[in-house]
């Protein structure tokens, strides 16, 4: 396939990642997705590296995945890093829409996936390597927080919506979606029991088709290694 022009003649990016990441998927969806080279710099979270490799510090100071370099120019927060791949890059208008309204109602998902999602899953994931009982306050008031998020989702956002920001898929879906499917490594559907995002989640797959699963190997391998254990209790609905 021959890679799309850029709009920038700055270098390529080079990107901090490690694909068990659930946000580092989304970002190398979308430079999969739309022919956009870039040069992946592996970083492996299980093994600690994200602490010691100095170059992803001088990128993040928080020493967080996906990181992005280009030139003298680094950026981090995988929101702000589609956006800038989006608004720098050749790139579908469906991803980040030009449209005033319809980019708001991309960057509305983003700012509420943060504060809500997000924060929900990637606590929880820490529990279960921690092994902490299900019992925890701080566990179930967080699988509340979590469960009150994915409802929101199914009987509001996409009560009339194909995709979460409308009618076209966008960098919305690529950020919940890689935030779901990291659960497949515990052996659980975080939209088990929530029919329209269940639907939601087939379609990103279909549309994605070989991207999605080119990158959601490590999850799938994860898995089998059981990185994480199985099904943990907290998440039961």
């Amino acid at each position: 396939t021959q890679l799309l022009k850029t709009k920038t003649t700055e270098n390529m990016l080079k990107i901090f990642l490690d694909p068990i990441s659930q946000p580092c998927r989304a970002v190398m969806i979308l430079l999969d997705i739309n022919n956009i080279p870039f040069e992946p710099q592996l970083v492996q979270i299980l093994k600690g590296e994200q602490h010691t490799n100095q170059n992803l510090r001088a990128a993040n100071p928080n020493c967080q995945l996906p990181a992005l370099v280009e030139g003298d120019f680094s950026l981090h927060e995988s929101p702000a890093i589609m956006k800038y791949i989006c608004n720098t890059r050749e790139v579908g208008d469906n991803w980040y829409p030009k449209e005033p309204k319809r980019r708001a109602k991309v960057d509305q998902y983003l700012d509420w996936h943060q504060g809500n999602i997000r924060i929900s899953t990637a606590w929880f994931l820490s529990q279960y390597v921690a092994k902490n009982p299900p019992t925890d306050p701080e566990i179930v008031k967080t699988k509340e927080k979590l469960l009150k998020s994915l409802t929101i989702l199914d009987t509001v956002t996409l009560k009339s919506n194909t995709f979460i920001a409308g009618d076209v898929i966008s960098i919305a879906d690529l950020q919940l979606l890689c935030e779901l499917t990291e659960f497949w490594i515990v052996g659980k559907n975080l939209y088990d029991g929530f029919p329209k995002l269940e639907a939601w989640v087939k379609r990103c797959v279909e549309v994605l088709g070989p991207h999605f699963e080119a990158r959601h190997k490590a999850v799938m391998e994860a898995k089998e290694n059981s990185v994480l254990g199985s099904d943990p209790e907290p998440l039961k609905q």
